[in-house]
């Protein structure tokens, strides 16, 4: 059976569909593919080969590709026509995942302008430092976003609203854009590949949120590195059957998020996929489960938290989810004991399972693993994918042997050139052109890259670094633990000390979850504090674990800030 980093280099072998070449992006050689789309817009053209397969789900809302893109061409018309909008114009989209919130994305692209989505769950005062920052000329909302964009101080007349609720007075539908003459294909000259296509805010979890801006042909390669590492996972498995039909995919994430954008909403595109969405309200893995089975979902998954709670749940159980045919997760530490639970669950998934690992500034992935590779090495995030460059650095900046951890540096076509009007940031993120990720690795001799911690997130006690990552996934594996975070207290002798908050669903004491660490870690690496709790650990949107407050004792039960289906 091939390895993946093998079936990698095939298929990007020069005349293969994901063959590479060599090019220039921000003024230096990076390696590219060849048979890519040079901007966003020309993916329109695939509205044709799909047609009236559904590509957005929402309850009774079913949309084809063809009334998706239609619609966003006669949305695109009008502002163009309207406003003058057209390229380099920014416009933002907030709100829950719905399918105007995927028309007011591609009529932005049709206009060859920047989409903005900004974070929906925003205060007032969040909002309006997005709409300040981007420049925003013009918003789609929900009805409940609405309100706090023109709170914000916002030109109402240039909001458009979608929803059953009340909209803010003087703004207007979004139904009522569609009736007019679409934008005529050439109306508007398509920009550069180098040109900005997107500025997706980051999480934020520390000072103002900045800008990632992200190009149409970092967006492009990530659709071609989902797609080449699509292909691989399916040569790998012995068992896979094609059945002709394209995946159906239920999108538990936020569209503002990079994983849901860049891997679901885009490629699908040139796939022919359905993306389905959640209804409004807290994350149900019941009503997520009743959606697999009556939509005859083939793949889920997102981050590792919503593929956990399922689980936990158990709703393999009581559901009929056979039609599920892959499980991804990414965007957040995924412990080897995931692996476990999921083929435990969904024995025909063995080898269908896989786990990525990239940023909002990588446009999302960097690498993949999946298959027998994932099996043999479930604590890696795998190797990366064949446009993209690896370095592992130590603190003076020079490169470290496979096996030494260290910074992780990427550099590649899905890199954005720098945040949004932030130079500032930009000084701070990338060295000789590689962004800093601020995430501490290691690759191996095989190329497999291993995530063991955020630099951040490190603990230093008495001069020895402890990989928080290291001990969660130790502690984790005891039987009667759920969720663990570990972060890093004040100490006045050593620095700092080990803490982990841990969330239980069974009887267990601090002393025996430290015996349990003590069997598998080093004295310094077990935890000497520890916090037992039974409401989930807080999180932010994109499912990462909103550490600094658990450092702060702020570690309030989730609420809406883990509210996937908005």
């Amino acid at each position: 059976m091939p390895r993946l980093p093998d079936l990698l280099a095939q298929l990007s072998a020069p005349g293969q569909l994901f063959a590479v070449t060599e090019d220039t992006m921000y003024g230096r050689s990076v390696r590219t593919y060849v048979n890519r789309p040079r901007n966003l817009a020309e993916l329109f053209g695939f509205r044709f080969a799909h047609g009236d397969r559904p590509y957005v789900i929402r309850g009774e809302q079913r949309l084809t590709f063809s009334q998706v893109f239609d619609q966003a061409l006669a949305v695109a018309g009008h502002l163009h026509h309207r406003f003058g909008l057209g390229p380099g114009d920014r416009v933002v989209v907030v709100g829950a995942n719905a399918p105007e919130w995927v028309i007011g994305y591609w009529a932005t692209v049709a206009l060859q302008g920047i989409v903005v989505p900004l974070n929906a769950w925003w205060t007032p005062d969040e909002v309006a430092y997005g709409l300040e920052d981007s420049g925003a000329e013009f918003v789609f909302a929900d009805d409940r976003r609405a309100h706090r964009v023109v709170e914000a101080g916002f030109d109402p007349d240039r909001v458009a609203v979608w929803g059953s609720g009340e909209a803010p007075e003087g703004t207007r539908r979004l139904s009522d854009l569609t009736d007019g003459p679409p934008l005529a294909d050439g109306e508007i000259p398509r920009v550069h590949e180098d040109d900005v296509a997107a500025i997706f805010y980051t999480s934020g979890t520390t000072g103002r949120p900045k800008g990632s801006a992200n190009s149409h042909r970092n967006i492009i390669t990530n659709l071609l590195n989902a797609g080449i590492f699509t292909t691989a996972a399916k040569l790998m498995d012995e068992t896979w059957t094609e059945t002709g039909e394209p995946d159906v995919n239920l999108c538990v994430i936020p569209l503002f998020h990079a994983t849901a954008n860049f891997t679901y909403l885009v490629p699908y595109v040139f796939t022919g996929s359905t993306l389905v969405f959640l209804p409004p309200g807290r994350f149900d893995p019941e009503v997520a489960a009743t959606i697999i089975e009556r939509e005859r979902v083939t793949t889920f998954g997102g981050v590792p938290t919503v593929v956990a709670r399922m689980l936990d749940a158990e709703v393999y159980r009581n559901h009929d989810l056979s039609s599920v045919r892959t499980i991804s997760y990414g965007g957040a530490p995924a412990s080897p004991r995931l692996l476990e639970r999921v083929t435990e669950a969904f024995p025909g998934l063995r080898d269908r399972v896989a786990q990525g690992y990239g940023l909002t500034e990588t446009s999302a992935i960097t690498t993949v693993n999946v298959g027998p590779d994932y099996r043999e090495r479930p604590d890696s995030v795998g190797p990366p994918a064949p446009v993209c460059d690896l370095r592992i650095v130590g603190p003076d900046g020079d490169d470290l042997p496979p096996g030494t951890p260290g910074e992780i540096l990427i550099w590649g076509p899905n890199v954005i050139r720098g945040y949004w009007n932030r130079p500032d940031a930009d000084a701070e993120a990338f060295s000789d052109g590689y962004l800093r990720t601020g995430d501490i690795g290691y690759v191996d001799e095989d190329g497999f890259l291993y995530i063991t911690d955020r630099a951040k997130d490190m603990v230093i006690r008495g001069g020895e670094n402890v990989y928080c990552v290291e001990v969660e996934a130790v502690i984790e594996s005891h039987p009667a633990v759920r969720e663990v975070a570990v972060v890093g207290v004040p100490h006045p002798e050593w620095g700092e000390e080990v803490k982990a908050v841990v969330v239980v669903d069974s009887a267990v004491t601090p002393d025996e979850l430290a015996a349990h660490a003590g069997r598998v870690l080093a004295s310094f690496k077990v935890p000497t504090h520890w916090e037992l709790r039974s409401e989930p650990l807080p999180r932010n949107p994109s499912g990462k674990v909103l550490k600094t407050a658990l450092r702060q004792g702020r570690v309030s039960p989730v609420g809406d800030d883990y509210d996937s289906a908005l």
